[in-house]
């Protein structure tokens, strides 16, 4: 009977009962893709960040506290040992070394200052091969040669196949000066990345700082998720090796992320909260005439002996039942216009992104499921109220009104 006389209710009134799960269903629709899109476009920019940075970072302390010389360099058994401990984590699926060094990039009478990224050409961590849009990337066979950006190509009249002058000091403080040969030029969303930042063999960028060393030991794991798990247990296995090297994750190296996923997440749960506001003032206008309504019935079944409590019961699980049947139809609603956006295929640039990517949906079931408590939540909470008030009115008060 507690469910009987609620459905009862709902089908009675046709009209009253359409309007309240149009509305329930088109406010989980917006908020299951709303929430979807967001969703979508933190994991491209997670897998765009990771692109730039790899999962992990392993340097000394004195690198990521923003020192240089050679207290920043990894010597190369070090770096040996720590390749060792690498091949011991399953999820590692590769590393690379990398070199970093300041100084001047020269053509002619026209001089920049840049940050060089010497690394191993080819590599299958990080190699940046896949930002160059005019010539090619590095080879492993690759020495005197260099990536270069737009914008730098730019300010010095750049071509592929150019020569363009690169100075740095050595760690003996000694000045070193060593022409390369443009092979690419690169493109990057930041036009101050592409001024700044030029790419080099590591053969060449140790011969030009006179070191063997490295600065840092780049990893890309098999899974994204795993990143934690693996930067904690090297942190270990580093302590009881007793190498002095800090590993860094992605998400610590990139602050723009966590700034960013941080609004998305909140503009997600605002949508989501004005949404169900929304639902909630709307639900309960629409429920407050509709026990209203039902006051001289509500007379009737508390004469024959209902009570109260059970009373306030039916119109709660009538409302209940609005939520789940509203909020059922908005996930198939919501579904289909994420799927209509999917397939549209419509183009973006997301931060940290180089290219564009299709803008997509993320049709997930932590989507809908949040989206979905909320509508219930939100159309149970407005039923209360009226549920309260009507169940609380005398008999005799009821049977008077016509």
């Amino acid at each position: 009977m507690w469910l009987r006389l609620p459905l009862r209710s709902l089908v009675r009134n046709r009209r009253r009962t359409g309007l309240s799960l149009g509305i329930i269903a088109l406010g989980t629709a917006l908020s299951f893709v709303v929430s979807g899109f967001f969703g979508s476009s933190s994991e491209v920019i997670k897998e765009t960040t990771v692109a730039e940075y790899g999962n992990l970072q392993i340097a000394t302390q004195a690198l990521w506290d923003g020192e240089s010389g050679a207290a920043t360099l990894i010597p190369e058994e070090r770096a040996t040992r720590l390749r060792a401990l690498l091949a011991r984590e399953p999820e590692v699926a590769s590393s690379s070394a990398q070199l970093s060094f300041s100084g001047l990039a020269v053509v002619g009478r026209t001089s920049r200052v840049v940050k060089g990224t010497a690394l191993v050409p080819g590599n299958a961590t990080l190699d940046y091969n896949d930002l160059v849009v005019e010539g090619r990337g590095l080879l492993p066979t690759d020495r005197g040669h260099a990536l270069v950006g737009r914008t730098l190509a730019d300010e010095l009249s750049l071509k592929v196949g150019n020569a363009v002058t690169l100075t740095a000091t050595t760690l003996d403080g000694a000045y070193n000066v060593s022409p390369v040969e443009v092979v690419g030029i690169y493109r990057f969303t930041s036009s101050e990345f592409e001024l700044r930042q030029v790419f080099v063999p590591l053969e060449f960028g140790q011969a030009l700082l006179d070191t063997q060393g490295v600065d840092k030991l780049v990893v890309r794991l098999s899974d994204i998720e795993a990143t934690d798990g693996v930067a904690a247990s090297l942190r270990r296995a580093l302590q009881k090796e007793g190498l002095a090297l800090v590993p860094r994750t992605w998400d610590d190296l990139a602050g723009f992320y966590r700034q960013l996923k941080g609004l998305f997440d909140l503009l997600a749960t605002f949508i989501t909260l004005v949404v169900g506001v929304l639902v909630f003032v709307i639900i309960l206008q629409v429920l407050t005439m509709s026990f209203l309504e039902r006051t001289r019935e509500v007379g009737t079944i508390r004469a024959l002996g209902t009570r109260r409590s059970e009373v306030f019961r039916f119109f709660l699980v009538e409302g209940a039942l609005l939520g789940l049947l509203g909020g059922g139809a908005g996930l198939i609603l919501g579904g289909l216009l994420g799927l209509g956006f999917n397939a549209l295929g419509v183009a973006w640039q997301p931060p940290g992104a180089v290219a564009d990517v299709t803008l997509t949906v993320a049709l997930t079931l932590r989507q809908a499921g949040s989206s979905f408590l909320a509508a219930i939540l939100a159309t149970v909470l407005s039923a209360l109220y009226p549920a309260l008030r009507t169940s609380r009115i005398r008999v005799v008060e009821a049977l008077r009104v016509s």
